[in-house]
């Protein structure tokens, strides 16, 4: 989802006729696959089955130099190169940014085809065109949006609570956030909120139930869905508690109610000075 924002974003900045998807990597996630067809602005004519000479030069360009200059040095170090490579790479019509924040460059506006690869995540990239990406990822689920769960979370003062375990257990690089985090997120909600109901997602529903005790009533959204009919209960709610789970973040983000209050963990990752670009102000943060 950050990739097609940001493609969205270069799309309108640059005149780019055509966002498209190179998905060869995609088989190798042993976790994931694309659902990005579930969403308003998809058609499979977005899906590269054969790239083109050009794509496919991009793409090499592009292995190589990161290979080279990037891949396995420590995350500074990667970031500063990353910066550093960033004016050669637009030169190439590449858009690289997994370590460091991207930059405009002239150089885009040569090229009619741009490669985007990268995480993308700075919530200042997307807010400035956050209307344009809620109509882009409109989804219609009719077996849940006419549920009694999904009607509770459009008329009451929903909050939903994201607990993200699954691969963050024993991560190197994410911590999953403890039961002490949530309950002192909840105790913010309620000192703003009247009358607040907490609704419970997490890929592990039933550890959590099992493990974490509330200080309030909750509701445990226990039925399995896809991850696109997941995000779609989720960005219901009027109110959110985040993990630190991008997962969380585009259900926040994508979460229409004007008076909405997002609690987020004040650290995202065990670094503390990584991925402090996520953050969006008017979240309240609780220590984790």
């Amino acid at each position: 989802m950050f990739e097609y924002a940001i493609a969205r974003k270069l799309q309108m900045a640059y005149g780019i006729e055509k966002i498209a998807f190179e998905t060869s990597v995609i088989g190798a996630d042993q976790l994931r696959r694309l659902e990005l067809s579930h969403f308003a602005f998809f058609d499979q004519n977005m899906l590269l089955i054969n790239p083109g000479r050009i794509v496919r030069m991009q793409e090499w360009l592009r292995k190589k130099l990161v290979s080279y200059f990037i891949a396995g040095r420590p995350e500074k170090v990667a970031g500063r190169r990353e910066n550093f490579w960033s004016a050669f790479f637009a030169l190439l019509g590449i858009v690289q940014r997994d370590h460091s924040r991207i930059r405009e460059s002239f150089f885009l506006k040569l090229h009619k085809n741009i490669y985007v690869n990268g995480w993308f995540q700075e919530a200042v990239l997307f807010e400035p065109i956050r209307d344009i990406l809620i109509k882009d990822f409109a989804y219609t689920a009719p077996g849940l949006a006419d549920t009694e769960i999904c009607k509770r979370m459009r008329t009451e003062n929903s909050v939903c609570v994201h607990v993200r375990r699954g691969d963050y257990i024993n991560h190197p690089v994410f911590d999953v956030c403890h039961e002490a985090y949530y309950c002192g997120a909840m105790e913010r909600i309620a000192g703003k909120v009247a009358d607040p109901v907490f609704f419970i997602f997490s890929d592990d529903i039933g550890q959590v139930e099992r493990e974490m005790k509330f200080p309030y009533p909750v509701v445990y959204v226990r039925e399995r869905h896809e991850a696109c009919d997941e995000l779609f209960l989720m960005r219901q709610c009027r109110h959110f508690i985040m993990s630190n789970s991008t997962f969380s973040w585009w259900a926040q983000f994508l979460g229409e109610a004007e008076d909405k209050i997002v609690v987020a963990p004040a650290r995202w990752r065990r670094d503390d000075a990584a991925n402090r670009d996520i953050y969006m102000d008017g979240w309240i943060l609780v220590d984790v």
